[in-house]
């Protein structure tokens, strides 16, 4: 069966997923807003920075074809965009969105404005009945496109959908674990960013790399915690514990905090490594560009009522917006 992929965002993870689908015989159409980016795309076939020369299964497309693209059965959404980004795709776009059977995405993090899980926004802004995807996961475009073997989570509302996105995606380098927790998996998304900036603190500050394995099992039990909390809101996503157990071992949270902790590719961690002295956050974070961490701080503590208490986040809280001192409020988070 030739299935077709609509590709929303044209982030390097958008592309290098983009171009995977496209090798194994799927068609794959990316919708872009930029004209110009488009024409370049088409003209030259090929996105340097990631070594990918596109194939004729890939066709470039701006956001406003949506109205004139036919949808059906064996057409399946992803959005790639920013965590900026994904609230103003879904709510432009809502007539068209509203008339699919699933959505997924690969966005991590949470929407700021609102508080809102990227899950929530479909269910409140479009319809509760869609079938709903997050692949989640220590992963590198760079990686995927070079065939590097990753295992991802991959969380569904619905285990036809998780099979098919299988059946079309995964190979012998490209492995998926599936999982119903959707909440769980989002939560570890945005948790693995600030314990990243907290990890690079903790490097910087000459703590061992004994404490990041004490801070990451600090961050798995606050994610249960305010899984939890969530789902005790909403009951239709609730897992059990020993699925929420699986949850903070699994790629999406385990593997994608490890990576994130320890790698200096991280601009989470890298933030993290500034923090010690004199240091000037508004300077480092204009010279580093968006820090997902930094900004997903502010907002689970803004929303603490959704999200319940976590250490690792009032920690990050205090040293990040009020000017704490990082050894005295790290060495209280293990104490």
């Amino acid at each position: 069966m030739i299935r077709t992929f609509r590709i929303f965002g044209a982030g390097e993870w958008g592309l290098a997923v983009a171009n995977h689908l496209s090798c194994l015989g799927n068609n794959v159409e990316i919708f872009l807003r930029d004209g110009n980016k488009i024409n370049e795309f088409s003209a030259q076939r090929a996105y340097k920075d990631l070594d990918i020369s596109f194939n004729k299964n890939i066709i470039f497309y701006n956001f406003s074809d949506l109205n004139i693209l036919p949808e059906n059965k064996n057409t399946f959404n992803i959005i790639a965009s920013s965590s900026s980004g994904f609230s103003g795709i879904i709510n432009s776009y809502q007539e068209y969105f509203k008339s699919c059977e699933s959505i997924l995405w690969l966005t991590k993090g949470l929407d700021h404005s609102s508080g809102l899980l990227f899950h929530e926004i479909i269910d409140q802004q479009l319809s509760p009945n869609i079938n709903k995807c997050i692949i989640s996961g220590p992963s590198f475009a760079k990686d995927l496109v070079s065939a590097k073997p990753l295992k991802v989570s991959l969380a569904s509302s619905c285990d036809l959908l998780s099979n098919s996105v299988i059946e079309a995606m995964e190979t012998e380098n490209f492995m998926f674990e599936k999982t119903t927790d959707i909440i769980g998996v989002e939560v570890s998304g945005v948790m693995k960013n600030i314990s990243a900036i907290l990890a690079g603190a903790l490097t910087v500050n000459s703590y061992p790399d004994e404490y990041i394995e004490e801070l990451i099992a600090l961050s798995q039990r606050d994610i249960k915690s305010i899984v939890r909390k969530i789902t005790s809101q909403q009951k239709s996503y609730r897992v059990s514990e020993e699925d929420l157990d699986k949850t903070v071992l699994s790629p999406a949270c385990y593997g994608d905090m490890h990576l994130t902790c320890y790698f200096n590719t991280s601009r989470n961690r890298q933030l993290g490594l500034k923090i010690i002295g004199t240091y000037n956050l508004e300077k480092i974070i204009k010279k580093i560009g968006t820090v997902e961490g930094y900004l997903s701080t502010l907002t689970l503590n803004k929303h603490e009522k959704v999200f319940g208490e976590s250490r690792v986040v009032e920690a990050a809280y205090k040293i990040l917006y009020l000017d704490a001192k990082p050894k005295k409020v790290l060495n209280k988070l293990f104490n």
